[in-house]
């Protein structure tokens, strides 16, 4: 009896967390102040229910991955006050990793994934029109903003993702019924995203669709696969040759012979924040604007060097998420994101065997590959992982290792 008052308590749970993940789906690109509600109460009522199921928190690698993760941006936050830099970035941290975790540990139904996995890519719509109204229209902005997730690059990282994911759902989703309904909304809602990205200027959200969508229609099984892999090639070259924002943008930074927009130039204060703080647990996280120019001036004469100001350029961010975990938690933090990195990777290299057998699998595993691209391949130019394009990563990447667990895994 009390088993199944125990069930039936969990099953309502379950109810309310559902709810609360897919509002919290529904405003992540749109409003910031619902979001933040519905992902408190997400994390509450999931630990809640996952608590109540086993009567403990059962670890697995994945659990300790995230505490480690957790644990060294603790640590460098806490420790950031003996070298007078500030305590300050761990809840924005905290809040994405926490999600990431709770939301990994989850166990829904086939049907709850692969509606909570369209949830994501749909509810990016009314945001990502009325920023090309804005763009396009209006005339109010310069730039592709998605409205609750930031500028240029944020909106460029998390539409990426989308369009990936959304891309890998049309390519190997299989419906038993109505194919030709889902190949043309499916084609045109890619072809949305695709004119999104290059007009949101966003060079490297942009470069990594492209190499994502390559490697998803090349393990793809669709019989028009050659066809669609030259419709896609012809696509890009004709944007190319009709001067595309986003090559517009590149070429303008070539012809200044600033390829890389001055991130050389920031990442050289990075390798000097490195020498000071990389083994003292960092300067903390959101601590980067400390390594300003007196900082680097001293650094760089401390060693007999002369400083010139031409090499070096100084803003918030490093624009590179593993020098970002280096300089701001040292080297256990880097050490914790690659230990991420190495998890997600082999999760992804291990089941390629398995695509064309379990069309569920395939566009999961291609959701996760997406988001995977997105923080380590953009990673080399953007700090990824955060706010809301690292919430939708993270959701990615615990929606294909959910479903790997409870199903695919059991099948093989």
């Amino acid at each position: 009896m009390i088993k199944k008052y125990l069930n039936f308590k969990a099953w309502g749970l379950m109810q309310y967390e559902i709810a609360s993940l897919v509002l919290m789906l529904i405003f992540l690109p749109s409003f910031e102040a619902p979001k933040n509600l519905f992902l408190v109460s997400y994390v509450l009522l999931s630990l809640t229910r996952q608590y109540n199921t086993s009567n403990s928190l059962k670890f697995e690698k994945i659990d300790y991955v995230f505490l480690f993760l957790l644990a060294t941006a603790f640590l460098s936050t806490v420790f950031s006050g003996l070298h007078g830099h500030e305590w300050k970035g761990f809840k924005s941290f905290s809040t994405v990793f926490i999600f990431g975790w709770a939301f990994v540990r989850s166990e829904y139904t086939k049907e709850t994934i692969r509606g909570i996995f369209l949830c994501a890519i749909l509810t990016i719509l009314p945001p990502l029109f009325f920023g090309l109204y804005e763009l396009l229209w209006a005339k109010h902005s310069t730039f592709l903003k998605i409205h609750s997730v930031g500028y240029v690059n944020a909106s460029g990282l998390y539409l990426m993702a989308a369009a990936s994911a959304a891309m890998s759902y049309v390519l190997f989703y299989n419906p038993k019924k109505h194919q030709i309904y889902h190949y043309l909304f499916g084609g045109l809602l890619t072809a949305l995203f695709g004119f999104s990205l290059l007009i949101a200027s966003s060079r490297s959200a942009f470069l990594a669709f492209v190499i994502a969508a390559v490697i998803l229609i090349l393990f793809s099984k669709i019989k028009f696969k050659k066809s669609l892999l030259s419709l896609f090639l012809v696509s890009f070259s004709i944007s190319f040759l009709l001067n595309a924002p986003v090559f517009e943008k590149h070429m303008e930074d070539v012809k200044r012979n600033d390829t890389l927009a001055s991130r050389d130039k920031l990442w050289n204060v990075s390798f000097e924040a490195v020498r000071s703080f990389s083994n003292k647990f960092g300067t903390g996280i959101d601590n980067y604007g400390f390594a300003d120019e007196v900082f680097v001036k001293r650094s760089v004469e401390s060693r007999g060097e002369t400083y010139d100001p031409k090499n070096y350029f100084y803003v918030n961010l490093t624009h590179n998420v593993y020098l970002s975990y280096l300089v701001e938690r040292g080297f256990l933090g880097l050490i914790s994101l690659i230990a991420l990195m190495i998890f997600w990777a082999n999760g992804l290299l291990a089941n390629i065997k398995r695509l064309g057998r379990d069309s569920h699998h395939d566009y999961l595993w291609g959701g996760s590959l997406s988001a995977f691209l997105s923080v380590y391949l953009v990673g080399f130019v953007h700090v990824t992982l955060v706010h809301e394009p690292g919430i939708l990563a993270l959701f990615f990447f615990g929606l294909y290792r959910m479903y790997t667990k409870l199903y695919a895994n059991k099948k093989a």
